[in-house]
């Protein structure tokens, strides 16, 4: 039996984190070499600025610590992704990136919500979204989502 946390198992580790925000659970990776990089087996995820608001410089931090990490991300399956942003330092290419990620994952559950007021471009989602096979909840909240839907969908798993 482990005597301290630092005995447990990765696998337990990841367990343990699994149950805390996503930005909790990826401040943990000072803890020691061992937790740095926890968090990108992470099955679920949530991205969320609204906590920033007010620090534009914060909100680019954010962006980029995305850009940066969610490829890098390990886990097989993102079980649930979960994106809510206000600002207009987003690009369309950033969240289309994203999705296309969070679809090459096998994402179960999608929700985006993207409220930006403004002059901000319009977003198209990837084309991989109308036939991921895996996806079986999306939730899109935007006015500026695009959905150019393409003559053959495929989501054999979406519940209504």
């Amino acid at each position: 039996m482990a005597q301290r946390i630092s005995d447990l198992s990765d696998e337990l580790l990841i367990k343990i984190i699994s149950f805390l925000p996503t930005k909790v659970a990826v401040s943990t990776s000072i803890l020691s070499k061992q937790w740095q990089f926890l968090w990108m087996w992470l099955p679920k995820l949530e991205f969320n600025d609204y906590s920033i608001i007010d620090d534009p410089d914060s909100i680019l931090r954010f962006r980029d610590f995305i850009n940066k990490n969610l490829p890098l991300h390990k886990s097989a399956v993102i079980e649930s992704l979960l994106l809510r942003f206000c600002q207009s330092t987003l690009q369309p290419e950033n969240i289309k990136l994203w999705v296309g990620i969070a679809v090459s994952r096998l994402v179960r559950e999608l929700s985006i919500g993207y409220f930006c007021f403004g002059d901000e471009p319009d977003v198209p989602l990837p084309s991989g979204l109308y036939t991921c096979n895996s996806l079986t909840t999306l939730k899109l909240e935007s006015p500026k989502l695009v959905l150019d839907v393409p003559r053959v969908v495929c989501l054999p798993s979406l519940k209504p």
